[in-house]
């Protein structure tokens, strides 16, 4: 039919190929840039940055917008942001790094590195920590935390005895339930095993070797050079900006502060097999099974979704910074944002558009 009508034939194949051109042009870098831009646009975020890496190789790494709203100052791939929860996936990787060392076990009873805790606590194990079903309930819910934090109490003290007050939300094991404090007691084991403060063992064992020189602890109190000059929210209305404070009992489980450029020298060594071995890494991305059967989405410091037909491990942070893993593809995307909640979690997904077939 189409050898009748030659004109027809021509058109069809200049229109195919406007189509296939305008794919092309759809998964160019500037259209990537033109996305962000417009997310950043659409839910007022000041500024973030960007990383995409694929089998170690970075494809993307550029700061967008504003790191600081006050002084004008511009984000870069240098910019260091607030990662808030995603420390958990560095707190998991060093547990899982102390197992292989042979320094504990993820069945040793919490009890057992740490002192002075509740009888009803002496089951749980280093796993419940981590997959988050100790039924630990975090110690911010005790109304005297505030007092107990400005008691002669360390940090960790007064953690264990604010959460050590309330009565356990289910017996260890058997229930999900997203705990801060079962983080920032896995803090407290590492020091027990290893001598040394949680914060100082992780920098120099784990980001030194790995030239990490812009990650560190601290919180908006802590001076961190070319960190985002604050963490900006509109959560009470107007554009002002958020204080988050954690202490340093808190930094196991979100005190970290990175950059993109930082965040691509971990994972490439992370999934390249550089810090953990492979059945280490398969334990982190295991979803957890209940004794009920029900399976829970998080594995040991990572989150556990899907998207387009594929498993993507993650994790996000303060509503400002997000990691997702596409294991089966070696693709690693992170967005670390100055506002809390940015929507993190939706920008991250269309920017892996963009790199999925």
């Amino acid at each position: 039919m189409l050898a009748a009508f030659p004109y027809l034939s021509v058109l069809l194949f200049m229109l195919l190929r406007v189509a296939v051109c305008q794919g092309q042009q759809q998964k160019t870098p500037a259209a990537l840039d033109a996305y962000v831009q417009a997310q950043m646009k659409q839910y007022k975020i000041p500024g973030l940055s960007v990383l995409v890496l694929k089998n170690g190789k970075v494809l993307k790494n550029k700061g967008y917008g504003l790191a600081s709203v006050e002084f004008a100052v511009p984000t870069s791939d240098r910019t260091v942001y607030a990662l808030a929860s995603v420390t958990k996936i560095f707190t998991a990787t060093l547990i899982m790094q102390l197992v292989e060392q042979g320094k504990l076990s993820l069945q040793d009873p919490v009890v057992q590195y740490v002192d002075s805790l509740p009888e009803s606590w002496h089951t749980i194990t280093i796993r419940h920590l981590l997959n988050h079903t100790s039924g630990i309930r975090n110690h911010f819910m005790n109304p005297t935390w505030a007092t107990l934090e400005k008691a002669h109490l360390s940090p960790q003290q007064a953690v264990v005895k604010a959460a050590a007050a309330l009565p356990l939300a289910f017996r260890p094991g058997e229930q999900y339930a997203y705990s801060v404090t079962g983080y920032l007691l896995l803090g407290m084991v590492v020091q027990k095993v290893t001598g040394r403060p949680f914060e100082e063992y992780i920098t120099r064992t784990l980001f030194a070797p790995l030239h990490m020189q812009q990650t560190q602890f601290g919180d908006y109190r802590t001076v961190i050079p070319n960190r985002s000059s604050t963490v900006y929210t509109y959560q009470n209305g107007p554009f002002e900006t958020w204080t988050f404070t954690y202490g340093n009992a808190g930094f196991t489980a979100a005190g970290l502060n990175s950059t993109t450029t930082d965040l691509a020298k971990f994972f490439t060594a992370l999934h390249g097999g550089a810090l953990l071995s492979p059945a280490s890494l398969d334990s982190l991305f295991t979803p957890t099974r209940l004794p009920s059967g029900q399976m829970v989405d998080y594995g040991l410091g990572w989150v556990i979704e899907h998207y387009r037909g594929r498993t993507c491990y993650g994790h996000e942070g303060g509503g400002c910074a997000w990691v997702n893993y596409y294991r089966s593809e070696g693709l690693t995307i992170a967005v670390l944002a100055n506002l809390t909640g940015s929507k993190a979690d939706a920008i991250i997904k269309g920017i892996a558009d963009f790199y999925l077939k």
